[in-house]
């Protein structure tokens, strides 16, 4: 790649760490009570600003002095100049887009840790009931095995009543079948605590595919940051080119308008030439009409000038006195004569 001399020579004496002889600590120190200054009214801004723990962390990011070291050596080699108060300016730009990154993060942590929260909510209130149920089974489980010690002495109290068996028949009845509601409750607790335990898979895995969707939006982000940031770049070049679109459109407004005038007065200059050009048309029809009448005349008076001539020819033939041309000059004289009285 070629180089101008100029970018030679400014390349030169650039280095990563201070590409105008000043660090991105000290231009961050110079702009820090500016910016403290300019969003006091912004809550977020200021505290991150107040935090000398955040401050000191923007200090040290890496990424924030690469990108001020990128941005100030971009400029500084398109105009060839040294400007502290350009790298300062750019030191501004990058710490605002630092902590707008750092508290769109951190609202985003603050969003998923609420979800977090509530997941986990949901969990404690889920083993609870389980726990629940285990005591319940428990208790059931105690109770059956006092009704297996009292069908137990019910037994020996059989052997020493025979005379008392039908009523120990029915009362052993009746505990058969209080046991038989205990099995059913416990075979219906058990069904339920399988269900508990499908529910807890069900949760787990929910857990699990928020975990992946917490991994996509983060590096949906990350993509959405980066488009972002072309975004802004293209904005700034559409906003040169608008302005200077609005200058040029301003121009062509101008000149439309003096086109606009040019064509009115061409306007007024045009009616008042069909004006004259009407009055032009009537002159020359009644022109065309007394033309045609001179004509007329004309052809008229052509031809009693030609019979003019043939008398006047006649006469001299007469008065020539010519042998043999009396006759003639007679019948030319009558034939005058009656094409004069014909033309009559």
């Amino acid at each position: 790649m070629n180089l101008s001399p100029r970018s030679a020579t400014a390349l030169t004496t650039y280095s990563l760490s201070s590409p105008v002889g000043q660090s991105w600590e000290s231009a961050l120190s110079d702009v820090i009570g500016v910016l403290r200054i300019q969003y006091r009214s912004d809550d977020d801004v200021r505290t991150f600003l107040d935090s000398t723990e955040k401050v000191r962390q923007l200090q040290i990011s890496t990424a924030a002095r690469m990108e001020w070291n990128r941005r100030v050596i971009k400029e500084e080699m398109d105009s060839g100049i040294h400007s502290p108060p350009r790298a300062r300016r750019i030191a501004k730009e990058v710490a605002i887009d630092y902590i707008r990154r750092y508290l769109d993060g951190e609202e985003e942590k603050i969003t998923m840790y609420r979800r977090l929260q509530d997941i986990q909510r949901e969990k404690d209130e889920t083993l609870a009931t389980m726990l629940e149920y285990e005591r319940e089974k428990t208790r059931l489980g105690d109770e059956s095995a006092r009704m297996a010690v009292s069908n137990q002495k019910l037994r020996d109290e059989n052997e020493v009543l025979r005379e008392d068996k039908e009523e120990l028949k029915l009362e052993n009845a009746k505990y058969k079948t209080e046991n038989d509601h205990g099995k059913d409750e416990n075979d219906r607790l058990r069904l339920e605590n399988g269900k508990l335990r499908e529910e807890n898979k069900k949760v787990r895995q929910e857990n699990q595919d928020l975990r992946n969707e917490n991994g996509a939006l983060r590096s949906e982000n990350q993509k959405v940051r980066s488009e972002n940031q072309i975004l802004r770049e293209e904005s700034a070049s559409v906003r040169k080119e608008n302005a200077k679109v609005r200058g040029e459109s301003q121009s062509l407004r101008d000149e439309n308008n003096e086109v606009r005038c040019e064509i009115i007065k061409l306007r007024d200059n045009n009616t008042s030439l069909r004006d004259d050009n009407e009055r032009l048309r009537n002159a020359n029809g009644s022109l065309l009409t007394d033309n045609r009448k001179l004509i007329q005349d004309n052809l008229e008076l052509n031809a009693r000038e030609d019979e003019m001539r043939m008398l006047v020819n006649i006469q001299q033939s007469l008065l020539s006195g010519k042998p043999g041309a009396t006759k003639e000059a007679l019948r030319l004289q009558q034939s005058a004569l009656d094409t004069a009285e014909d033309s009559s």
